[in-house]
This record gives structure tokens, C-alpha cells and sequence, in this order.
């Protein structure tokens, strides 16, 4: 029995009410190998910043990832063994629109960490003081504690100047308890060194109060035509600035994260950083003292005397305990995610020494990732039986997958759904290249797979929207309940164009008996073209003036404010008495739409279903995985993983691709009306049985497997008074009572 406590309105005709339910949840997943993957449902990884804090106050330290791809937050529970899951809920305290780059650190040493993040006014730093709300978590005030980091300059104050692509230091850089900065200049090239005097003015550590101490901290330059440093010859010299103006080094590019860390065990900080234009890091060691830092010797390929790191291009790195030993290791990834690595991208190195002279050994480049369903760059799920058992099972196309030659390789993942007998779905990995698509690479990427009976043949063909905005058709010729067999695949189908990036949906929206497709396009419009043709002959006119078909179907456009495109990625779940259409964006959220003809204006149900924003190109896939009679969500992003959601939405009445029509059940309820209980009695007491209470506006409030039963009693005292809808189905069988809850 699975209830939604706080039970969710679905739609009448013509009405606009509230959202529906959303829960996470995460069936079993196993690889081709057999192997489970406990975090399938991550979302994926493609720039990710990783951090670690006790986010639920359960005293064990948990991963928080910050991924530029989308500026998307995540938030995984520690088990204190270095194992980790999913726990999006640890989010809620965490301020909503951070962008580019964060940092957690623990500045007022109150054992609570706060949030350095970058602030886009100032184009450095604004700073969130944490705190625990109720429960534990960790949870920080909406507005900064302070909105930009200053610094003296000539008669007044100027903010800390880190760029958005950039990764600063935050770190106690001379030892005396509060937190300084690195960070490359305006200019580039020079690290500049902001040392914290809240201690030395007697502040203790719970001020920031910074001044620019050296503009050329460690006395090298970073010129970004080799992946070397140019080192200074001796301590407090700066390289460069001693030479003539002839020969004297100018401003570079920005592009650069910087992570001090203690690597050789001497007290002092060294450097290690990433540069835009290399695929390496490189490893500065400080041979100083307390007040002067000297980088005098280096690693231009960290490390060398192991597996160097490899990311091309923008690699940062991370330290921090991630297998609870006690000691901190390395974690390295991209910093940037247009044309960049998208799989590769947890760099583990283990330190196998000691917190303060550590010995960092090579583990894995697809930390996390290799226990995740991750396809590159843009996940793009679809629900398809493909083996017709019965059961749905799970299409996930790509945009890309990072190939180090330039080319784009789009495929479709195939997971097989080997559970739902039981009320749960879980799924297996069967085929990684699925209608064998890589075989176009050359010509063709950006795979959004759609299904749906096209030709009026009573199986489900397979509509490919592409990076071009045309489609690919493949009919199937298995015929009905038959596992799918594809013909050769047709390019150009129809001549339907979205302009670009097309994701299809296959759903017949004039109910004349004919799949039509809605096709989604990266201008942010959904096109309607309606199917013109006959059963056996589909046909559609690839004008989107013609008659009946739609340029913008509803009045939807997926653009957001400040965003050139809007991506929507259409899922329309059809009912006997109106239509709800679920589409994706660019900007990261679920929206939803009501209506019942397909002529008219929509109705919005809103841009942020449930509250929830998963970073960046969101798409919907729509299912009853699990055979509970609701509507299940996998939804893909930007990242190229997906995430489950269970819903309270009907997944019945539907067209009949995962629910066929049912002969009716006949059975007796009483007393009816109750204030309470009631009893079920005459039921057939088959294998599989499964009784629901829906409510008067379709959200399912009760839901119970009551197999091999001819008699039951169940309470509805928790319902409050109202008409009810008491559904019985079987395998084969359907049937309803109307019963109605009294006053108490």
C-alpha cells in the first residue's frame, strides 16, 4: 500500500487547480554485467565541485556536489564507510540560485559549515552564514551575511574580484584560524593573496575582514601558453615583474581553479592548479616560509610519478575525506561543460599516507558516476515495452558523449524492466547502442526518442527526434503483442522540421482514431502536426501553416527570461475527459498544462511542478513502471543521468499503450454510505489484484495488492466526507463503485 499523505488535485475540464505529487524513489538498477548501480537515479555528473559537511546533523559527513553543468545541487547522505545516497531533501535550506561555483567552509568555527558562493553583481564573493533548522539541517539565511567580500583600496573598499568560470582558495593560509583567499587577478597570470585580519584585530574568527596582502602570492605566473609556471628564482621575488618593459609578461585569459593543500608534509601551503587551456594539473610546492610563500619546484602533469590526471580541458581539483579513514583525498573534474569531457569526471586518487603528509593513489576516473546512469550530456528517457511482456520498459537517449576526436556520439540505452509484478519496478541494462544509432554518427546526434502505433497496426513504432530538427521513423513489423522488430530506419520523415534539437511525442490529440506528433523544438515551441492520412498510410504535412497543424501548440513556449531557447521535451498522458501535457526546459524545472482541445490556449498548472529544478534541460519520461495503476516520472537533465519520481497521477484510463481495455468487474460494497470501513465482498480472488480510492478530482488516495482474496475490509476514516471512485482491477478485469464518506 504506497498513500500520499498529502494528496495532490489532478484536473477537471476547464479548471485550473493545484499541482500534482512528486516523491523520489529509486528501483533497483543493474548494468550489463549483472552489476546493481546504487546510484542510478544520481542525475549523472558533468562539471561537478565536490564538498563535503554533515547536512543532516546525524553527526556522519555527507557529499554535497555543486555542477556547473546547470548549476545543478546534490545532495548525498554519508553511511560514515564512505558510501553514499541520494538525499535530495538534505537541499531545502540551501539558498536556490547559486550559480557557477560554491564553496562549504566553516569560517566562524561554530562546527556548522557556511557557504562561499559567487556573486554575480559583484563578480566575486557573497557569503551565507549556516545554521541547523529544524530537524538538523544544515540551512543558511536567503540573504548573504555578506552580500560581496571587500577589501581596502585607495580611500574606500572594492569587492574581491574572482570570475565566474574561475575556482578560488578559501583556506588559513597563514595559520592563524581564520580563512584567507587565493585567486587569480583581473588580468590573469598572478595569484593574489587576501589575508583575513579578523583574528589579529581581535574579531576571532566570526568577521571577514580582508586585505590584499601580495598580488603575486608564491611569486610564479601562470601564463597560459604552457602548462609549466613560471617560477620566481628566489623567495619574495615576483617572476615577471623585475623584467625590462620590452620582455615584461602581459594579461592573459581567465580560466583557472586553484586548491591549496599541505602535499609535501612541510607546513606550508602548496598549490595545485587548472588552466582552460590544458588537460592536466599542475602541482606548485611551496618552499617559503610562514610569511613569504615560494613556488620553487612544480609537477606540470600531477601526478607524473602516478596516473596523471587527464581533462580535457579545465581540470579542478577537490580535497576532502571521502572514504571515511580520516584522511583526505584528491578528487579532480572539468570546470567547464560546453565540448567537455561528461563521463570521466570523478579523478580518484586515494591518499593511502597521513592527513598531513598524504600519498595520493589512483582509483577511478568515474568516481560515482560508475554507479550511476550517466550518458555523457542530456538525458532524453522515453517508456517503450520492447520485449511486450506487459511491462514498461526504459529508452534513454543522448545529446552527446565527450569524444576526445570531435565526434558526437549519440546512442539509446535500453533497460530492460524486470520487475513491476510486485508493485516495484527495477531494471537491468541490455543494450548500450539500441537501434544501433552510432551507426550514424557521422551525420547525426542529439537522439530524443518517442513510441507509438503510427500506422494503425496495433504495435508500437519508434519516432527519433535529432540534433537537425528532422525526425527518424522505424516502423515496427512484429505486429500486436509481439516483442519489437524495426525495419530500416527512414531519415526525414515526413520532411518534418523543428529546426533544431526535435523531441517528439507520439499521442493522438484530436481522438479521431490516428496518432498524431507533437515534436518539441530548441526555440522553445511545441509543433503540432496532425496525422492526415489513414489507418495503414500515416501521413502528415510538414507545413506547420497547414490545416491543423500548429506552429505553437497551446501557447507554450518554454523560454525563460534571459534564455535563448527553451528545449521542451513534450509527454502528453491522454484520459477519457482531458489531456495533461508534461514538457522539460532549458532552465531545469517540470512544467504542466491542461487541456481538453488541443485548439485552444492551454491551461498552465505551472512552470515548477512540485518545486522541482534538477540544473538544466529537463525531459520527461512517462510510465507505470511499477504496475500500481500512477504515473511514474524518469526525467533526464542536463548531466546526462535521470532521476524517478512517483506521482499521484492516474495512469488509467490511457490510449492503451500500457493499459489495454478491460472487460468489467462486477463486486459488492457495504455499507454504503460509511463513516469509516467498509467491506468489499464477491471480489474474483485473483492472482493479481489491486484495489485504489480515487478522489473526485482523479488523485489516488488510497492504493492496496489484495491478490487471492474473494473478501476484504478496509478503513477510509483517514478520507474526510465526499464521493469516492472504488476501483478493482485484475489482470484481465476492471471495475468501479462509487461510495461516498459521511460526517463523523
Amino acid at each position: 500500500m504506497r498513500r500520499f499523505l498529502a494528496a495532490a488535485q489532478l484536473l477537471l475540464p476547464c479548471l485550473l487547480v493545484a499541482q500534482f505529487a512528486m516523491v523520489p524513489a529509486y528501483p533497483d538498477v543493474a548494468d550489463q554485467a549483472g552489476r546493481n548501480l546504487p546510484l542510478a537515479w544520481l542525475g549523472g555528473l558533468n562539471a561537478p565541485q565536490f564538498m563535503r559537511a554533515d547536512l543532516d546533523g546525524d553527526g556522519l559527513m555527507d557529499l554535497y556536489i555543486f555542477d556547473r553543468g546547470g548549476d545543478a545541487q546534490i545532495a548525498l547522505r554519508g553511511d560514515g564507510n564512505g558510501d553514499y545516497r541520494p538525499a535530495p531533501d538534505f537541499l531545502a535550506g540551501f539558498p536556490k540560485d547559486l550559480t557557477n561555483w560554491v564553496l562549504l567552509r566553516d569560517y566562524n568555527s561554530d562546527g556548522i559549515a557556511d557557504l562561499f558562493a559567487y556573486s554575480a553583481e559583484f563578480d566575486g564573493f557573497r557569503v551565507h552564514r549556516g545554521y541547523r533548522s529544524a530537524g538538523g539541517m544544515l540551512s543558511f539565511a536567503e540573504d548573504p551575511t555578506y552580500a560581496g567580500l571587500r577589501y581596502p583600496f585607495n580611500n574606500g573598499t572594492i569587492p574581491i574580484f574572482v570570475t565566474s568560470i574561475d575556482y578560488p582558495a578559501v583556506d588559513d593560509l597563514d595559520g592563524d584560524g581564520d580563512l584567507d583567499i587565493l585567486t587569480f587577478s583581473v588580468a590573469g597570470g598572478y595569484v593574489e593573496y587576501y589575508r583575513n585580519y579578523s583574528v589579529e584585530r581581535g574579531f576571532g574568527t566570526d568577521t571577514l575582514l580582508y586585505e590584499l596582502e601580495t598580488d603575486c602570492w608564491g611569486g610564479f605566473y601562470e601564463s597560459g601558453q604552457t602548462s609549466a609556471l613560471d617560477l620566481a628564482p628566489t623567495a619574495g621575488a615576483c617572476f615577471g615583474k623585475s623584467l625590462s618593459d620590452t620582455t615584461r609578461v602581459g594579461p592573459r585569459h581567465s580560466g583557472s581553479t586553484v586548491l591549496t593543500l599541505d602535499i609535501d608534509g612541510n607546513g606550508l601551503k602548496d598549490v595545485m592548479l587548472g588552466d582552460i587551456s590544458f588537460e592536466q594539473l599542475v602541482l606548485g610546492l611551496n618552499k617559503g616560509d610562514a610569511e613569504t610563500a615560494w613556488i620553487s619546484a612544480q609537477d606540470t602533469a600531477w601526478q607524473s610519478s602516478g596516473v596523471p590526471v587527464r581533462i580535457p580541458y579545465f581540470p579542478g581539483a577537490y580535497h576532502l575525506d571521502v572514504d571515511d579513514d580520516g584522511k583526505r583525498d584528491l578528487l579532480a573534474s572539468p570546470s567547464q561543460t560546453l565540448n567537455a569531457e561528461d563521463v570521466n569526471v570523478g579523478w580518484y586518487y586515494r591518499n593511502t599516507g597521513t592527513d598531513a603528509a598524504p600519498a595520493f593513489v589512483f582509483q577511478d576516473s568515474q568516481y560515482l558516476v560508475r554507479d550511476a546512469i550517466d550518458l555523457g550530456t542530456r538525458g532524453l528517457p522515453a517508456a517503450f515495452d520492447y520485449d511486450a511482456d506487459g511491462r514498461p520498459d526504459l529508452v534513454i537517449g543522448n545529446t552527446e558523449n565527450y569524444d576526445r576526436e570531435g565526434g558526437l556520439n549519440s546512442q539509446l540505452s535500453l533497460y530492460r524492466n524486470t520487475g513491476a509484478t510486485n508493485g516495484e519496478a527495477s531494471f537491468e541494462l541490455i543494450d548500450t547502442d539500441y537501434l544501433d544509432l552510432s551507426r550514424f554518427r557521422a551525420s547525426t546526434s542529439a537522439f530524443a526518442p518517442a513510441f507509438g502505433d503510427l500506422d494503425g497496426d496495433g504495435d508500437v513504432d519508434a519516432v527519433i527526434g535529432q540534433r537537425s530538427g528532422q525526425l527518424i521513423y522505424f516502423e515496427n513489423l512484429a505486429g500486436p503483442g509481439r516483442p519489437a522488430d524495426f525495419a530500416d530506419p527512414v531519415f526525414n520523415y515526413m520532411e518534418i522540421d523543428a529546426v533544431q534539437q526535435a523531441k517528439p511525442e507520439v499521442v493522438d490529440l484530436d481522438r479521431d482514431g490516428r496518432n498524431d506528433l507533437v515534436v518539441g523544438g530548441f526555440d522553445g515551441r511545441i509543433r503540432f502536426y496532425r496525422n492526415i492520412g489513414t489507418a495503414g498510410n500515416p501521413r502528415f504535412d510538414p507545413d506547420e501553416q497547414a490545416e491543423g497543424n500548429f506552429l505553437q501548440l497551446g501557447g507554450i513556449n518554454t523560454n525563460k527570461p534571459g534564455l535563448s531557447s527553451g528545449h521542451p521535451t513534450p509527454r502528453v498522458i491522454t484520459y477519457d475527459d482531458r489531456f495533461l501535457l508534461l514538457t522539460g526546459n532549458r532552465s531545469g524545472t517540470l512544467e504542466a498544462y491542461s487541456f481538453t482541445d488541443y485548439t485552444q490556449p492551454f491551461i498552465s498548472l505551472g512552470d515548477t511542478v512540485a518545486g522541482i529544478d534538477l540544473g538544466g534541460y529537463t525531459a520527461p519520461g512517462v510510465g507505470d513502471f511499477d504496475n500500481d495503476g500512477s504515473i511514474e516520472l524518469v526525467i533526464g537533465n542536463e548531466r546526462g543521468g535521470v532521476t524517478y519520481f512517483r506521482t499521484d497521477l492516474p495512469g488509467e484510463p490511457t490510449t492503451g499503450l500500457f493499459n489495454p481495455d478491460m472487460a468489467g468487474l462486477v463486486f459488492t460494497v457495504f455499507p454504503n454510505p460509511t463513516s469509516g470501513s467498509i467491506t468489499l465482498a464477491d471480489l474474483p480472488a485473483a492472482p493479481l489484484q489491486r484495489l485504489r480510492v480515487i478522489g473526485s478530482l482523479g488523485q489516488v488516495l488510497y492504493t492496496k495488492q489484495a491478490s487471492g482474496v474473494d473478501r476484504l475490509d478496509i478503513d477510509l476514516s483517514a478520507l474526510p466526507p465526499g464521493i469516492y471512485t472504488l476501483e478493482v482491477t485484475t489482470s484481465d478485469s476492471r471495475g468501479v463503485r462509487a461510495i461516498q464518506v459521511l460526517p463523523r
